[in-house]
């Protein structure tokens, strides 16, 4: 890229191309030194494939700042012949930053949910009552629900593509009702459960393959924010009338489960910028916020606590598990709280954890037991009626939720009509197979107590043991939060309270559980210092060239420079360790001075381990997440000894990075200033 460079000190990338006499140095701190020392050995890998400079000596005095581990730094120059170039700065604390953003009015919290979304919504000044949207567009008069169904259903087009044409429950009927008994033909199309598909390690080519050409994950994303966001923005717009209405006054706060990597999260962001609901003038992507879902619900949780259970208190030093329940994932976060009442404050305790083992895996489970039941249905959904399975799973839906309801009795069955054709196909199959005559028929299925058992454990199972592995690490918990759409089963809450009601004081499901992740959301907009703390999951660090050693470094990595000195190139340089507490408030902040006046943009490749201490940024326990870019001004000039800053948040609920340029001397004379910089994150 003309004109720009990488960075190898935040995050996997090279660095500057620098040429022998340029003069490259970061703003000296106490530590550094005023002449070179000779030490270990470090040098950052060159843009552009340039060799690096010979002649290199290197100082590597302790690490600087504070004394927590979660960080590592330390100052590693390179001198030149004649200057100094590219050192990797030292690691510094600096305190949250606020930055220019338009009057905020309205708050929405987002919750896209794999199988069901929603959102609430509040003004931003409070103490208004957070409402939550329930009249959800239906053209089947759907039950009144804090949520409406996460789907599409686009039209074919002339041209061989295809055409939004509805979303949510409209979407569902509209496909059903297209279908009809038709199976050859050009068809509609409907989406569901996509948002799955942006966690890069799923393993589901089935569902990757319902997404044809030329529509891609991002798009129809984008197509269904689009249609919820404006639904939203009408709701706002009815309370605040047509006059006093900006989109721009509007923060929207999208909700994430704990367990998407930061690509996923930066993709969201993207997302609803592309979905036309956040505009430049409003700060753009830097306008959408990113809650984690099970801390959403936490908060949300102990406001409602004394509400809805009035013999449950939480005190300073309680200890909070939320499961957060939903249609796809399954998010468990260990709280510890440090701030009760109006000073509201938690800190994570352990690394939140979770999984793919939501209420829609009861739906596959489903699925896999009528095949057995049924063994010609797949080749009827194959060949003979696709749409069918969407039927099945609607008729399905109403039984799912009500079982385990306490007035039901062990020997209550359930019932679901098939289609006329499925119970004739179904019919012929058996007779083929010599098989006698079903005394119930082949009309309808019959679900037994324990069909519906053997349909729902191998899920709520899998939930079981990922709540078990956090109660192992942290024993004393007091209540333990179960929310989400899959909080609402009755017997998901029987099998938690009879595995765990020993090993908690509490266990408290709130009465709408489904809504409690966009109610927390739009709570922790107003309240941004309730989150104090949390754990890494992951090693974030960058990629750096430091000294080939023959005892441990792949002869791939190696790389000789023009005066006989070996370097191992991929070395990873760690900068927040998995498992390390990391302040949301905190960043560590490096600072550059440019090589040369025609630099215009900074590039950071960001890499993550789920190893302590990986030695290289190649490996199966290594990926790439991602990275940032920096815009720089076009108009300075060496003699105004520009200072380009960068700080970078970890503890956050997305990483972030912000960019300023200060000027010792002032532009053009003046005094001096600071500049913020554009930052934006790129895959």
């Amino acid at each position: 890229m003309a004109g720009g460079f990488r960075i190898g000190s935040f995050v996997c990338c090279a660095a500057p191309k620098v040429n022998e006499g340029d003069y490259h140095v970061v703003r000296p701190s106490p530590h550094t030194p005023t002449q070179p020392q000779t030490g270990g050995a470090w040098t950052s890998e060159w843009f552009d494939n340039a060799p690096p400079p010979s002649s290199i000596s290197n100082y590597n005095p302790p690490a600087v700042g504070n004394n927590d581990p979660a960080y590592s730094g330390e100052w590693k120059s390179q001198y030149l012949h004649n200057g100094v170039v590219d050192p990797e700065p030292s690691v510094t604390y600096v305190d949250l930053q606020s930055r220019n953003r338009p009057p905020i009015k309205w708050m929405v919290g987002f919750d896209f949910g794999t199988t069901f979304s929603g959102f609430a919504y509040a003004k931003a000044s409070g103490p208004e009552e957070i409402s939550v949207y329930y009249d959800w567009p239906s053209r089947t008069g759907e039950k009144p629900y804090c949520k409406t169904l996460t789907g599409l259903y686009y039209k074919p087009t002339g041209s061989g593509g295809f055409e939004c044409a509805s979303w949510g429950h409209i979407a569902r009927s509209d496909f059903m009702a297209s279908r009809g008994g038709k199976v050859n033909g050009p068809q509609g199309l409907y989406l569901s459960k996509f948002k799955l598909l942006l966690k890069k390690d799923l393993n589901d080519p089935a569902l990757a393959a319902s997404v044809p050409p030329p529509l891609t994950i991002h798009s129809i994303i984008v197509d269904y924010l689009r249609y919820i966001g404006e639904l939203a923005l009408s709701v706002i717009q009815s309370h605040e009338g047509d006059s006093n209405f900006s989109r721009d006054s509007v923060q929207w706060c999208v909700t994430v489960p704990s367990i998407w990597d930061e690509n996923a999260k930066q993709q969201m962001k993207a997302c609803m910028v592309d979905a036309g609901l956040v505009s430049a003038e409003a700060g753009g992507i830097e306008a959408v916020k990113v809650v984690l879902e099970p801390e959403a619900a936490s908060f949300h949780c102990h406001q409602i606590l004394r509400q809805e259970h009035k013999d449950v208190s939480l005190n300073v030093e309680d200890k909070i598990l939320v499961a957060d329940v939903g249609g796809g994932t399954v998010d468990i976060v260990v709280q510890e709280l440090i701030g009760t009442g109006l000073s509201y404050k938690v800190k994570e305790l352990t690394e939140s954890s979770g999984g793919l083992c939501g209420g829609t895996f009861v739906d596959e489970s489903f699925m896999r037991f009528l095949s057995k039941k049924i063994p010609c249905l797949d080749e009827f959904l194959r060949k003979d009626l696709p749409s069918y399975k969407t039927r099945l799973l609607k008729d399905w839906e109403d039984h799912k939720c009500g079982f385990g309801h306490e007035l039901m009795s062990n020997t209550d069955t359930k019932e679901i009509t098939l289609h006329a054709k499925l119970s004739r196909k179904w019919e012929d199959y058996e007779t083929a197979q010599g098989l006698p005559p079903r005394a119930s028929g082949y009309s309808e299925i019959e679900l037994t107590q324990e069909d519906m058992k053997s349909i729902f454990d191998p899920v709520v199972d899998e939930i079981l043991e990922l709540i078990a592995a956090q109660l192992m690490q942290v024993p004393d918990i007091k209540v333990m939060f179960v929310v989400g759409g899959f909080a609402g089963s009755p017997y998901l809450i029987q099998r938690i309270r009879a595995r765990f009601l020993r090993d908690v004081q509490h266990i408290v499901c709130p009465q709408n559980p489904g809504s409690a992740v966009c109610q927390g959301a739009v709570s922790l907009a107003r309240n941004p210092e309730a989150i104090f703390s949390r754990i890494a999951k992951k090693t974030y660090g960058t990629s750096v060239t430091l000294r080939f050693d023959h005892a441990y470094d792949p002869q791939k990595f190696l790389k000789i420079d023009s005066g006989g000195v070996e370097w191992c190139r991929n070395r990873f340089d760690t900068f927040v360790r998995k498992g390390s507490r990391v302040e949301v408030n905190k960043g560590v902040t490096k600072e550059y001075i440019p090589h040369s006046p025609g630099q215009t943009q900074m590039m950071f490749d960001l890499y993550s381990s789920t190893e302590q201490d990986p030695r290289y940024t190649e490996g199966p326990n290594v990926r790439k997440e991602g990275g940032f870019s920096v815009t720089l001004p076009r108009n300075y000039s060496r003699n105004d000894m520009p200072v380009f800053k960068f700080t970078m948040y970890f503890g956050r609920s997305s990483i972030e990075l912000s960019a300023e340029a200060r000027y010792k001397h002032g532009r053009g004379g003046q005094k001096p200033e600071s500049l913020a910089l554009p930052v934006e994150y790129y895959q």
